[in-house]
Order: C-alpha cells, then structure tokens, then sequence
C-alpha cells in the first residue's frame, strides 16, 4: 500500500512540476486559464446555464464519442434542475501546447444538494480539455475523460500499455489520450486527427482465438440496427504485423451522434484478447485526408 501510495504521489508530483513548463513562458495566458475554470466554477454554482454554454465553442464535441454543445446543454440542464444546490472543482494539473489548440488536464468534482440532504458526487475524475482563443475569449473545443496514470504510457508519440505490451505510434500533430471512458474496452485510448474531429479508439478486450470474425460481423448487424444509412464497403480476413484478424470498412450516421463516420474497424487476436481497432473519418469526406495517418498507425502496433 505504501508502495502504491508513493508511486501515485509521485507520478501526480511529476505532473505537477511539468505542468506549467510550457504556460511559465505565457504568464498571462496562465492566468487566464486558471480564471477561466475558476469562472467555470462559478458558473455551476450558480447554474448559469447560459453562461456554461458560452464557454463552449459553437462546434463543441466530446472526442471520439460525437456528444455535441446541444448534449451538453441537456446534460447541464437536467443537473441544474435535480439539485437545489451545486457546487464545482478544477484542479489544473498540466498545460501544454497542441499545434494551435492549448491542452489543459484537470482533476474535477462536481456535487449537488436537495434541500435539506448531504451533498452528493454528482461525478468526479480527470478531463482534458482542449482550448482555442475566439476573439479575446478561451473557449473548450473539444473534451475528454482521461485516465491520468496512463498518461506516462505515451513517450512522444509512441504509447506501449504496460499490461499487454500492445503499442503503437501516432503520425506528428495526432493526439494520443488514454481514457476510461469506454465502460467495456480495457486498456482504452483515443488519438485524435489534426482536424480535431476525426479520430481512433484502440483498446482490447478478453476473447477466444479465431473470434476476430465473429466480433466484426456482430458490430456490423448492430450498425445496421442504429444507422437507417449504414453501407458496408468491405468486410475481409486482414493480417498485421504476424497477427490475424478481421476488418470492415462501412459508412453511416447516427441519429443521437448526428456526425457521419466513414469508419474502419479492425479486429486482431492475440493471447487470449481481441484488440478492437477503430478508426473513424468525421463526416465522410474527411476519409481520405485521414486514412493515411489511419493506416500508419495499424502499420505501427505490436
């Protein structure tokens, strides 16, 4: 316990130091930043909704998932409504510069109260937000949830998870992020494009040899079932790097994602897992700027 104690304290410490390494050089973008989440804070707690909307920027989007700024309008809303009282947390743990977006990591906690109750975790955990200026105004483009104890997995642009040894490299200005945000995929990580829309999800999961064919076209009658426009391009045995797997390739639209996906879907197995292997170009035409930052990073993993 101590050991693990130590190793956590240290690693929090380690981002701590290196946290403002690159903001130290923009002393007042820092201090815009910090007021920025701790006019955030304010906003939850007086539930300004409009005001929380206006932090936003107007093609806000979760990374990967497609939740956009009216999702995020409701979500708040409906917290808004269910408690009297709420309260709001950032703690910034890094700034560091991406291309020409600003990626802010921070612990957050956000509590609410009914009247006459104990406050309650509404929801707890590490973001990472990715900011952009608009005018004179910091705004969140993009959002995440990640896992900060993975964070040290990804050495410049190459991330190797320490349970499996699966790794990969991304292409220069691709972004990688571990996260917990899948509530299946283990070991979870999502690297976005440039375009700051399109983007992968890599992960694994325990499954029997030879399931890589099963797994794909199980995916493929379910985006059947969700998407009324889902068209299959192809579907085949695939092999990377020694392993044998599974691939589709299809294109279709989401009604609660509203974002066309032109996504291609690899499946390996290996050691008793099934590497699950998304990439998805956001909407249609972004496909064929992408596939080739796609395909380095499936000619990457091992």
């Amino acid at each position: 316990m101590k050991r693990r104690l130590f190793i956590t304290f240290g690693l929090i410490l380690s981002i701590a130091c290196c946290s403002y390494a690159w903001a130290r050089g923009n002393p007042r973008l820092r201090a815009k930043i910090e007021a920025f989440y701790n006019q955030r804070d304010q906003l939850y707690g007086t539930k300004n909704l409009e005001g929380c909307m206006a932090q936003l920027t107007d093609d806000f989007q979760f990374i990967y998932f497609g939740l956009n700024r009216e999702s995020s309008r409701a979500t708040l809303k409906d917290f808004f409504d269910a408690y009297d009282e709420l309260r709001s947390e950032h703690q910034i743990l890094d700034i560091s510069q991406s291309v020409n977006r600003i990626k802010v990591v921070s612990e957050s906690k956000l509590e609410g109260r009914s009247r006459n109750k104990e406050w309650k975790v509404i929801s707890q955990g590490t973001e990472l937000d990715l900011l952009v200026e608009r005018g004179s105004a910091l705004k969140v483009f993009r959002s995440t949830i990640i896992d900060k104890y993975r964070l040290k997995y990804v050495v410049g642009r190459t991330y190797r998870d320490a349970q499996t040894g699966f790794s990969f490299t991304a292409p220069k200005n691709w972004d990688i992020f571990p996260t917990t945000a899948h509530p299946t995929i283990q070991g979870c990580v999502f690297i976005l494009a440039p375009d700051g829309t399109s983007a992968a999800m890599l992960g694994y999961v325990k499954a029997p040899a030879g399931f890589a064919k099963q797994a794909a076209e199980g995916d493929e009658a379910l985006g059947k079932v969700l998407s009324n426009t889902y068209r299959l391009i192809k579907s085949g045995p695939i092999r990377v790097n020694g392993l044998e797997g599974w691939e589709i390739e299809s294109e279709f639209l989401i009604p609660i994602d509203q974002r066309e996906r032109h996504r291609r879907r690899v499946y390996l197995n290996a050691d008793g897992l099934l590497y699950v292997l998304c990439f998805d170009g956001m909407p249609f035409g972004q496909w064929d700027k992408v596939k080739d930052g796609f395909q380095f990073i499936l000619d990457s993993i091992q």
